[in-house]
C-alpha cells in the first residue's frame, strides 16, 4: 500500500492552473513561489480532490477564501474556480466549465473530472395565458438562476474499482439566490479521508475549536497543547472552554500574571496556535492538513519550534500536511526544525510564466544544502 495519502497529482483547469504535475510528494510538503503562482489554489484543487466524491466541498472551499462574501453569491465564486482561457466572455453568456484532476497513493488512484454548467429554472406559468388569474392577485416568481456541479471518478478506491457505471455521478445544484452555507461538519457525505484547512485568518473564526472542546475531544491532550502555547508564553498554565456570564462558551487560558483570561486579548500568533492544535489533535486516523501562509502572525524565532511540534504530532497520526509560505525564514525553520524529519519535507517551487503551471521539486536533502551550504533562495 502506498505511504502517503496523495504521492503524485495532476492538476487542470482549476482556477489559473494549467497541467500542473506534483511528484514524489511527502509527509511535510511546502510550496513556494510568487504571489499568483497557484499556491493557494493547489491546496485548494486538493481539498476538492481529498473529497472526490462529495462536490460540496466547492461550497466549503470558496467559502473559505471568500469569508468576507466580496463575490455576489457562492455560484459565483464556483464559476470562477474554472479555467475562462484567455478570451474574455461575456457577462450574460451561458457559463460550461471543466477541470481534471488525478492522483496516486492511498487516497485514490484515479481521474476526477469537475464540470459547472448553468440552469435556468423557469417559472410555474408563463404570462400572457387565458387560465392565468389576474396579475394584480399573484406574485409570479422571477427566473431563478444557479450552477450544477458535477464529479466523475474513475479509478480505485482502496483496492476497489470505483467507475461512473457504479452509481451516478454526484452532482449539487447551488442557486445564485442562495445564501446558505453548508457546515462541513454535518451536511455533506461521510468522508473517506479527514482533512482540515486553515487559512492566515481562520484562527479569527474558531468555531472549530469550540465545538471540539465542548464535546471533550481534546481535554486528553492538554498538555500537548500546553506545550505548543508555551513557545510563545511560558507563563500559560492551563486552557479550558467555558462561559463566566452564563454566556456563550470560549476559550480561556489559566495565565501566571494575568489569571483566567479569554483568549480574544492574546497576540494573533497565540490565537493561531491554539486553532493549529485543536485542529490536528482532531486528526484520529490520519487525514490531509493544509495550512495557508504558515508563518502568518508567528515570529521567525517560533516557527522553527512551532514547525518541529506540528511534524512531530502529524508523523505520529499519519497526517499529510501541505503549507504555502512567501518567507524565507519560515522555510529554513521548517526545514531545519526538524533535523530529525528533513527526509519527510519536500519543497515545489511553482511557476506561472510559461503558459502552464509547472513545479520545481527540491527533496529534504537537496533543500538542506541549497539552504545550508550555498544559502541559495528557493522561493
Amino acid at each position: 500500500m502506498s505511504n502517503q495519502w496523495i504521492e503524485s497529482a495532476l492538476i487542470d483547469g482549476f482556477r489559473n492552473i494549467r497541467n500542473l504535475r506534483l511528484e514524489g510528494l511527502g509527509n511535510l510538503n511546502v510550496l513556494v513561489g510568487e504571489n499568483n503562482s497557484g499556491k493557494t489554489s493547489v491546496l485548494e484543487a486538493l481539498s476538492v480532490l481529498a473529497h472526490f466524491d462529495d462536490p460540496i466541498e466547492w461550497v466549503i472551499m470558496v467559502g473559505r477564501r471568500d469569508f468576507g462574501r466580496l463575490d455576489e453569491t457562492r455560484a459565483q465564486s464556483i464559476r470562477w474556480c474554472f479555467d475562462r482561457g484567455r478570451t474574455p466572455r461575456a457577462v450574460d453568456t451561458p457559463f460550461e466549465g471543466v477541470c481534471e484532476m488525478s492522483c496516486t497513493g492511498r487516497l485514490l488512484n484515479g481521474k476526477l473530472r469537475a464540470s459547472c454548467h448553468d440552469i435556468i429554472s423557469a417559472p410555474p406559468y408563463q404570462r400572457g395565458t387565458q387560465d392565468d388569474p389576474p396579475e394584480s392577485e399573484v406574485d409570479v416568481p422571477e427566473v431563478r438562476r444557479g450552477i450544477v456541479l458535477s464529479h466523475t471518478i474513475d479509478g480505485k478506491i482502496g483496492g476497489t474499482l470505483f467507475e461512473v457505471s457504479d452509481a451516478e455521478p454526484p452532482s449539487i445544484a447551488i442557486w445564485d439566490d442562495d445564501r446558505f452555507v453548508p457546515d462541513p461538519h454535518r451536511s455533506r457525505r461521510p468522508q473517506r479521508i479527514y482533512t482540515e484547512t486553515l487559512n492566515p485568518y481562520s484562527y479569527q473564526i474558531n468555531r472549530l475549536q469550540v465545538r471540539r472542546w465542548s464535546a471533550g475531544a481534546l481535554r486528553h491532550s492538554k498538555a500537548t497543547i500546553l506545550d505548543l502555547l508555551q513557545v510563545f508564553d511560558p507563563e500559560i498554565q492551563d486552557i479550558d472552554l467555558f462561559s463566566t456570564r452564563g454566556g456563550r462558551p470560549s476559550i480561556y487560558l489559566a495565565h501566571r500574571r494575568l489569571g483566567i483570561s479569554p483568549l480574544s486579548i492574546f497576540g494573533d500568533a497565540l490565537r493561531r496556535a491554539v486553532l493549529l492544535a485543536t485542529t490536528i489533535l482532531t486528526f484520529d486516523e490520519g487525514g490531509i492538513l493544509f495550512i495557508d501562509e504558515i508563518e502568518t502572525g508567528i515570529h521567525v524565532h517560533a516557527i522553527r519550534r512551532v514547525f518541529s511540534w506540528l511534524a512531530r504530532i502529524a508523523m505520529s497520526r499519519s497526517v499529510q500536511v501541505f503549507v504555502t509560505t512567501h518567507s524565507l525564514e519560515a522555510i529554513d525553520a521548517i526545514l531545519f526544525g526538524t533535523p530529525d524529519a528533513q527526509h519527510e519535507v519536500v519543497a515545489f517551487h511553482l511557476d506561472q510564466r510559461t503558459g502552464q503551471t509547472t513545479a520545481k521539486r527540491f527533496d529534504g536533502d537537496l533543500l538542506t544544502r541549497l539552504r545550508r551550504d550555498r544559502g541559495i533562495d528557493v522561493r
